[in-house]
């Protein structure tokens, strides 16, 4: 190869180099910029929004029954441990798919009285037993809101089938334990 060839190879690939280069400079900064640039989008949003719902007010039987249904979609994790509830949840999925005996074995009665009203109290259902009720106000999830006389009204069109069967599983599954008597 003579030198003129060597050159141009040369300068092919140092301008390949600073190609490269400004593309990763270009990343860079778009990268950095990237949350100012969306934040003002997501404003932009909200306010719309807020204007279509003041366009557009529901009558108030329908809203709080779909606040309550929003409330009781939010789920978490659940963990166990020597058959106490730790986490935030005694059953985190019974909201989603039909329960078995296998999701609740080894459970005590206490506790699958806790899971049934766990159902209803992740729609914001309150509760006239004053331990269901300390216990679901030390969760991080609950926003007790609505009375049980008005919850239980509303139930049949709050909750989803598989929450009713679970409910029902679980109360089943209860009284198969022995029961279990609130406020002891």
């Amino acid at each position: 190869m003579d030198n003129m060839t060597k050159k141009a190879v040369w300068k092919i690939m140092a301008a390949i180099l600073g190609l490269l280069l400004a593309a990763v400079f270009a990343a860079i900064a778009l990268l950095l910029l990237w949350p100012s640039l969306t934040g003002g989008m997501i404003k932009g949003m909200e306010t719309t929004k807020t204007e279509l719902q003041a366009a557009a007010p529901k009558q108030a039987e329908i809203q709080v029954r779909d606040e309550i249904r929003i409330a009781g979609a939010q789920q978490a994790e659940q963990t166990e441990e020597d058959g106490e509830e730790t986490g935030d949840y005694i059953i985190a999925d019974s909201g989603t798919k039909l329960l078995s005996d296998a999701d609740i074995s080894g459970l005590s009665a206490k506790q699958l009285n806790y899971a049934k009203n766990e159902i209803y109290a992740r729609h914001g259902r309150k509760f006239d037993s004053k331990e269901l009720q300390d216990y679901f106000n030390s969760k991080s999830w609950y926003n007790g809101q609505y009375e049980p006389d008005d919850f239980d009204k509303e139930s049949d069109s709050i909750l989803s089938d598989v929450e009713k069967k679970n409910a029902e599983f679980l109360k089943d599954a209860e009284q198969a334990a022995g029961g279990y008597s609130l406020d002891q």
